[in-house]
Parts: C-alpha cells; structure tokens; sequence
C-alpha cells in the first residue's frame, strides 16, 4: 500500500484539523463534565476553552485551511478543467468566505490534488 505524499500545505492542513478535532473533543468532554457537576455559564466555558486549547486550535486551522486554499487555486491553474472553467473556478475561491458549502467543497477537493 502506498503511502500518499501530500504537499506542505496539504499536511499543514490535516494536522490543524486533526489538533482541532483533540481540542474539541477534550473540551467537550469536560463540557459534558460541567453539565453534570453544575451550572454551566460563559466564565467556565471560556475557561473550558482556555484548558483545551480549543481557541487556538481553531485560529490555527483557520490558517491552515486559507493557506490550503491559496496553494490549491495555484495548483490547478495550468490544468485542463481550470482553464476551461476559469471563471467559474475563480468565483468559487472568490467566495469562500462567504460560501461554508463551497468553501468545504474546495478544502475536500484541495486534499485530492497529488
């Protein structure tokens, strides 16, 4: 079985999402913790975040996915589909701020590219 090579941005993005996956579960497993002990209120959930981690989990793969994205609307500029479907192409990336579908569409397919 082949292990597949990804590029430096693919494999800064996978590890982001797989720290942010750790961070969340581990906050909401003291979440859940909390629920259970006590009341629950935005002091103990900020301090919750803090603990886990959580916040800087999301910062960081929020970074990962834009410099994904920048590598993978760089990536297909000289293939055939692209430049078929260049306008089309480039308003989706021109969205994905504006657009969770579309931007989790191209993150999916940014992670395809070899």
């Amino acid at each position: 079985m082949r292990k597949t090579k990804f590029s430096k941005a693919q494999s800064e993005y996978k590890e982001a999402k797989e720290r942010f996956e750790k961070a969340n579960e581990a906050f909401q497993n003291k979440l859940a913790v909390v629920k259970v002990l006590g009341v629950v209120n935005q002091e103990k959930i900020e301090e919750l975040i803090e603990e886990t981690s959580l916040h800087t989990a999301l910062n960081d793969l929020g970074a990962a996915e834009k410099l994904l994205l920048e590598w993978s609307h760089e990536a297909i500029q000289s293939e055939k589909d692209y430049l078929q479907n260049k306008e089309t192409i480039d308003k989706m990336y021109a969205f994905i701020d504006r657009d969770p579908d579309i931007k989790a569409k191209l993150i999916q397919a940014a992670m395809k590219i070899v």
